[in-house]
């Protein structure tokens, strides 16, 4: 199936109606659309923001939406940053993606963890409204619960959201998100790769041994993001909770 090529290093994308990944590779840029301010945003030869995947040393994978990418801030202000500073020889792997879903983390563990050969894991879950929907033959658009995107600015695609809009509910959201975390879980285990998740957006209170919040700030609002300070506490805490919990 052409779907399946979103699910392969080489032809993985975030997007297929606007902001692909191809955009932004080896780049960087003032300002992403969704900032508040002037940021500075560098992307490596993937497209992603964070180290070359080339560099050399404790290789931490980090994935999430806005919230890991650092989304607000400048690129030493991101708490994937922050975290892999700290250690003698981190490498800043930073996978995470603005308005992208539990969906894309699932998708983007499953695609890149070979490719990258991590040491550590870091996810950070998003809100379980977010969806990733695949509209034709190897096209893929984040799904939002207010229209963004295809959804908003593609006639077909504000249809497609009224309907999915109607058909949903927090019941399913938390099963699809329980899903790609059991997916994701048994993945990283089965491969003896260390891992970390983040549920402070799932607004749940189910754990697990590899659940660590680290009181990471809960934003209700959409465009609401950890301030450059915020990143440097919540990156501190969490590697103090890796030295302590972890042999890397």
């Amino acid at each position: 199936m052409e779907n399946l090529k979103l699910w392969k290093p080489e032809t993985f994308d975030i997007a297929s109606f606007k902001w692909h990944l191809s955009e932004r590779k080896n780049k960087e840029i003032v300002g992403n659309g969704s900032d508040i301010g002037s940021c500075y945003y560098t992307f490596n030869e993937l497209g992603f923001r964070g180290d070359s995947p080339k560099k050399k040393g404790t290789r931490v994978m980090s994935v999430g939406c806005s919230h890991t990418e650092g989304i607000g801030v400048h690129n030493h202000q991101t708490w994937s940053h922050i975290l892999t500073r700290s250690m003698k020889d981190g490498v800043d792997l930073n996978l995470g993606i603005n308005g992208r879903s539990n969906d894309y983390i699932a998708r983007t563990i499953l695609t890149w963890t070979d490719y990258l050969k991590p040491d550590l894991v870091l996810i950070m879950y998003t809100y379980p409204t977010k969806r990733e929907y695949y509209r034709d033959v190897d096209k893929i658009e984040p799904y939002h619960p207010r229209p963004w995107g295809y959804f908003d600015l593609d006639l077909v695609g504000r249809h497609k959201w009224a309907n999915i809009i109607q058909s949903t509910t927090p019941e399913e959201d938390y099963i699809n998100w329980y899903k790609n975390h059991l997916l994701i879980t048994n993945y990283l285990k089965n491969k003896e790769i260390a891992f970390i998740w983040n549920g402070t957006f799932l607004q749940t209170e189910y754990t697990d041994e590899n659940r660590f919040d680290g009181d990471y700030p809960y934003f209700s609002e959409p465009n609401q993001y950890a301030s450059a300070i915020q990143n440097e506490v919540y990156g501190k805490t969490l590697f103090k909770h890796i030295k302590q919990n972890f042999e890397i």
